[in-house]
């Protein structure tokens, strides 16, 4: 099959999927003004490029162009293809406008929707990789800009504080979603930028003052329990004293054997003569 018919394929695959594209979501979800929305993606291992204006005021999200994006954010290994969250478009966006680069500026999708089975696969060889990840739902993209270093795009989105992202330094992209305000760092022992821990930094502290709170608490209940349970110690036990004989008792019979003993030892010692004087 060649590329020119997988790809009409592939529109046609997500044609009837994507009738939703259309709709806006919130407005605080997008922080763009009211001007026609473009976006220019690459996708670098196909050099597949999509250019298109996906919105427009007073349309909202159009729909051929959301197709074109779900295209080109499709998995590679499987040819499926899925609708794209269009937040995550706007994300990619407005992370573009925030670094200062040109409108016209790739936007290199590495990693965009991957299917069950892609994500499984990658997940037993690559710790980074989630199991329920956001980009079984085409909701999620591993990306980078030409010319602006990777930890910039990363301190971005963290100013942003809007959904998740994490900065990849040993292959030089970013991973941002639309889920939940979040952050993390990669399992591979790379530094990570000190102006984008400070999403993490407030998870942490919360994290260890509710476990300091649950602790001393765990702590009183066993001071408690200890207390209710416990038992008076016992006095040591002494052996009795034994008691002095009664006036007029009669003494216990002598042991005879040693006696014999003694007469016959003192039988046996040699007469000692008297010194002279």
């Amino acid at each position: 099959m060649t590329g020119r018919a997988f790809g009409v394929l592939a529109v046609l695959t997500v044609a009837t999927q994507l009738g939703g594209c259309a709709t806006a979501p919130p407005l605080e979800s997008a922080k763009l003004d009211g001007s026609p929305r473009s976006v220019v993606l690459h996708h670098p291992a196909s050099g597949e490029s999509v250019s298109v204006t996906y919105w427009r005021p007073g349309d909202g999200y159009d729909p051929a162009a959301m197709r074109e994006i779900s295209v080109l954010f499709r998995d590679r290994r499987s040819d499926e293809a899925i609708p794209i969250d269009p937040a995550l478009v706007d994300m990619l966006v407005e992370l573009r406008q925030r670094v200062g680069a040109a409108p016209e500026s790739p936007i290199r999708i590495t990693s965009g929707y991957r299917s069950g089975a892609t994500n499984a696969s990658l997940a037993r060889s690559n710790p980074n990789v989630a199991e329920n990840s956001y980009h079984l739902r085409g909701q999620a993209a591993d990306f980078s800009i030409a010319g602006v270093p990777p930890a910039r795009l990363a301190e971005e989105a963290a100013a942003m504080q809007r959904g998740g992202y994490a900065m990849y330094a040993h292959t030089g992209h970013v991973h941002v979603d639309t889920g939940p305000f979040r952050t993390w760092t990669p399992k591979t022992g790379e530094p990570r930028a000190p102006q984008i821990l400070e999403a993490q930094a407030r998870a942490r502290a919360k994290a260890q003052a509710l476990a300091l709170a649950q602790k001393a608490g765990n702590a009183k209940a066993r001071v408690q329990v200890a207390d209710a349970g416990a038992k008076p110690a016992k006095a040591p036990v002494k052996s009795p004293a034994k008691a002095p004989a009664a006036p007029g008792a009669k003494a216990p019979p002598p042991d005879l054997a040693r006696v014999r003993v003694a007469l016959a030892q003192i039988k046996e010692m040699p007469v000692q003569k008297p010194a002279k004087r």
